[in-house]
């Protein structure tokens, strides 16, 4: 495994730079390599090729435990512990997980684990599950080294040079700070996360250990981040992954960091990264230009070049477990692409009939965005008599905004079917764990009687 050989490496060669900054806490690469070791030498001989289901409350006892397992031979299955006790149950059912390690200790379950067929293969991570058991899914080192290099790619020799420190506040079984975790200690930089999110604390950290730095974000974290009195200077990159930034939030994210590079990011934890769009120069409604190593093709296309969405490239996953890996993967979108620019047209499962005519929620909403006044916005349903469904409009902003202003605003973009009939300002839409509005939940909200 070429990643601990690395750490190895880095432990010998920059023992007292900084591995680990979590919340207050530094871990240097010498310290962080002696842990490793430690914890190591008490793993017993029978995890050896078995899966472990990891689930910590503390990011840096996560990130021992997950390396000491790759060093011994066993496979690390990443767990989100703010899951349910009978979900970890059910999953390690489901797969055969025959260890569990977690704040108690490491435990046997009873269950043989499976043989896997991957190789190099760094851990088993698992999907949401936000409409059932989630599903696991393999992810090995060759995808994310390709992943590291195409990230490399979009930063300036200047910077590389100065060992960039790469920050994510998520936690750490959401994929994004799992990645970036990793990609910043294969490159012996500095990983800078956090036990309990807190921008401020964040901005504290970056500012006084004085080093350039990529932050790597979900659109709700840019929004906490604007909220900040101050800025630090040495943010060179905030990468936004999870879903598009409004132009009105780019802009207003470009007036407070002006000399800040913000790449958007288009991907799945499936795929990885598919498109990037620097600093929102792509066309306005695209989500930017694939990546050079990314083949993409559209399945069942309409008139107007729309169909279904498949990507391959070096830098998707090894497949489900205990399914074939296949050629293609299917991202579950509705997409087109003009050159290199891919445009997205909503997500299979979310289209609506309108009078008898497909429509897009993602379209509605990107078109919303564009309005001064909406920050963040999310169409749900509404059963109707005579046009089957109706739109209606949720949104975080401005509440004085008027209905007659938002329709004039959408006329040159949207036909008439694709108005929302309803536009309500909400407090706060709800959103997933990993900081997305979340649909299902504001449709169920809204049925429910929230906002009516």
């Amino acid at each position: 495994m070429k990643l601990i050989k690395q750490i190895a490496y880095y432990a010998g060669q920059q023992p007292q730079e900084v591995a680990l900054s979590i919340g207050q806490t530094s871990v240097t690469y010498q310290q962080l390599w002696r842990q490793v070791q430690e914890v190591i030498r008490s793993l017993p001989d029978a995890c050896v090729g078995c899966d472990v289901a990891l689930s910590f409350k503390q990011m840096e006892t996560f990130i021992v435990s997950y390396l000491a397992l790759l060093h011994k031979g066993a496979v690390p299955c990443v767990m989100d512990p703010q899951w349910t006790t009978a979900r970890r149950e059910a999953l390690y059912e489901h797969y055969h997980i025959s260890f569990v390690w977690d704040d108690t200790g490491l435990q046997e379950t009873g269950y043989q684990s499976i043989q896997h067929h991957c190789e190099d293969l760094l851990h088993i991570g698992f999907t949401s599950g936000t409409t059932g058991l989630p599903k696991a899914f393999y992810r090995n080192e060759v995808s994310w080294v390709a992943s590291f290099e195409e990230n490399e790619r979009l930063l300036a020799d200047d910077v590389i040079v100065q060992r960039p420190m790469m920050g994510a506040l998520g936690p750490y079984a959401h994929s994004l700070t799992l990645y970036v975790l990793v990609y910043a200690l294969f490159y012996g930089r500095t990983f800078i996360g956090q036990n309990d999110y807190d921008v401020t604390q964040c901005q504290r950290t970056i500012a006084h250990l004085e080093r350039v730095c990529a932050l790597f974000l979900v659109p709700t974290m840019v929004h906490d981040w604007l909220r900040l009195s101050s800025q630090t200077k040495q943010i060179a990159y905030i990468f936004v992954s999870g879903d598009k930034l409004s132009p009105t939030l780019h802009e207003k994210l470009k007036l407070k960091l002006p000399l800040t590079t913000v790449y958007e990011f288009f991907g799945t934890s499936e795929a990885s990264f598919i498109s990037v769009n620097r600093d929102q120069t792509a066309p306005l409604q695209s989500v930017g230009h694939l990546f050079p190593n990314v083949q993409v093709r559209i399945d069942e296309q309409d008139t107007r070049g729309i169909g279904k969405l498949y990507v391959k490239s070096s830098m998707t996953f090894s497949g489900y477990v205990g399914e074939q890996l296949p050629d293609w993967i299917e991202t579950g979108d509705y997409a087109s692409v003009k050159e290199d620019v891919l445009y997205l047209h909503g997500r299979t499962q979310d289209r609506m009939i309108i009078g008898g005519k497909n429509i897009s929620p993602f379209m509605i909403e990107q078109a919303l965005k564009t309005i001064d006044g909406i920050d963040e916005v999310v169409i749900v349903r509404q059963q109707h008599a005579k046009f089957g469904e109706l739109a209606l409009a949720l949104y975080e902003g401005n509440p004085e905004l008027t209905y007659r202003f938002v329709r004039e605003q959408l006329q040159a973009s949207l036909s008439r079917y694709e108005w929302p009939s309803k536009l309500i300002c909400v407090a706060k839409l709800p959103r997933t764990s990993s900081g997305k509005v979340s649909r299902r939940a504001a449709q169920l909200l809204y049925e429910q009687g929230a906002w009516q």
